[in-house]
């Protein structure tokens, strides 16, 4: 019994001890459970206090970049600031050069430049500003200079009228030779005027004929000149209930003839320059010939050991013998002629030896000036050249021009260029009022 209860009593204490291996096995599990769970929470925080460390790191690194990206932008934007204050100041500069100077090669060349589209709209808008400007202090000036002009306002616009061929500070080329000025009642010798016309649609048709043009014949010509007469006087005489002088007749008939030179010129594709020069030469030598009998002077024949001043005497003499014929032949009103200074004079005609064989001219240029005033064909001298036509009825000129260049001849070697320009005599300042009155003849004798 002793036995049965010491085998029951060992076998409760082996179950005991069993079930007490067992929660130690249990607990050690649980805490060898736990001892893992720790280290993976430890090794987890500490993965993630490493990650959290790597991406502060990363965010620090990010944020050093972005740190210098910005330094970098901001270098940038100071050197394009820089840059572009300089392109405006280069951009100011060259406008006021281009404005100060007037050059329009310069305000290409600025216009030119590789600037940014908003340094364009700047320039652009500087001198627009610059320009208005300009204009606004051009309108007052012109409105003051008017108001001066109404009231006589000003020492310069009480002085006598000086000469229009006024050389500069010379006395001497101050003087002039001129005629008495018949006040406007010029009386036109009719048959001595229409004359002309003949002689130009003589020459003119001659002109074609040397150009190889047998279209326009005598009766074409006329026929033209007709036609376009009727289709032109209404609108060329203002609605007025007094008839047209002898005068207005004249500068009418001469309006129309070159107006249809220059239209057949056009149409036929006539070689201007050679047929205008000989075109004009001719009809100053036809011109020349007819006035002999009235004004024998005008035709000479030199001899040739005629010294050179004798010959340039003898044009400015006959350079007021065409003027005067022309004024008595009532082509114009009035004429004046300037006068070569006598220095002038003497290196014109004054040869000097360098060699034995070479010569040359202390001056090989004489200049001096022609002036008509009233010239009755005047109107349609302008209203030609303001159509773009370059052939005109220039009688005077072409006069002239003959009559000075026989006093030399060919052995002389003298080339006579002559210009002619318009000119108003009165003094106003506003441009709207011009209104030729003069046609101003600058003759330059050239030694070859």
């Amino acid at each position: 019994m002793h036995r049965r209860l010491v085998g029951a009593t060992g076998g409760v204490m082996m179950i005991i001890a069993v079930a007490v291996c067992c929660n130690i096995s249990a607990t050690l599990a649980l805490s060898l459970h736990s001892f893992h769970t720790d280290a993976s929470r430890r090794r987890r925080s500490t993965m993630q206090l490493y990650r959290s460390n790597s991406i502060i790191e990363q965010v620090e690194l990010d944020i050093q970049q972005q740190e210098q990206q910005q330094n970098v932008h901001l270098r940038d934007q100071r050197c394009n600031c820089d840059r572009s204050r300089r392109d405006i100041l280069a951009t100011l500069a060259s406008s006021i050069i281009s404005l100060s100077a007037g050059a329009p090669a310069v305000a290409a060349a600025a216009e030119s430049d590789n600037f940014e589209a908003p340094m364009n709209g700047l320039t652009r808008q500087i001198r627009t500003s610059v320009v208005k400007g300009a204009q606004v202090i051009d309108k007052l000036d012109s409105r003051w200079e008017r108001f001066s002009d109404d009231f006589g306002l000003g020492d310069k616009r009480n002085q006598p009228k000086r000469n229009v061929i006024d050389a500069g500070g010379n006395e001497r080329s101050k003087q002039v030779v001129k005629s008495q000025s018949k006040g406007g009642s010029i009386v036109l010798d009719e048959v001595f005027a229409l004359n002309f016309l003949e002689q130009c649609d003589v020459t003119f048709l001659t002109g074609l004929k040397t150009q190889s043009i047998a279209t326009i014949g005598p009766e074409s010509l006329l026929r033209q000149i007709n036609d376009t007469a009727k289709l032109l006087r209404k609108s060329f005489f203002k609605a007025s209930s007094n008839p047209a002088n002898a005068q207005e007749e004249f500068n009418f008939n001469c309006y129309v003839h070159f107006r249809v030179y220059n239209e057949i010129l056009v149409r036929e594709k006539v070689y201007f320059p050679s047929f205008q020069k000989d075109f004009e030469a001719n009809v100053g030598r036809l011109i020349l010939k007819s006035t002999s009998k009235e004004q024998p002077s005008l035709v000479q024949d030199l001899a040739p050991e005629t010294t050179l001043i004798e010959r340039l005497t003898n044009a400015l003499v006959a350079s007021d013998t065409a003027a005067t014929l022309l004024q008595n032949k009532g082509l114009i009103d009035s004429w004046e002629r300037s006068i070569p200074p006598d220095d002038d004079i003497e290196d014109w005609t004054t040869t000097s030896k360098s060699t034995t064989t070479d010569n040359f001219y202390v001056s090989s240029d004489l200049e001096y000036s022609l002036a008509l005033n009233g010239d009755v064909s005047l109107n349609s001298q302008l209203l030609l050249q303001e159509l773009g036509y370059r052939l005109y009825p220039s009688f005077g000129r072409w006069l002239v021009h003959e009559a000075v260049s026989q006093c030399f001849g060919n052995e002389n070697k003298v080339k006579v260029n002559m210009d002619d320009y318009y000119m108003d005599t009165s003094y106003n300042s506003d441009p709207d009022l011009f209104e030729p009155k003069q046609v101003l003849l600058n003759i330059v004798l050239e030694r070859d």
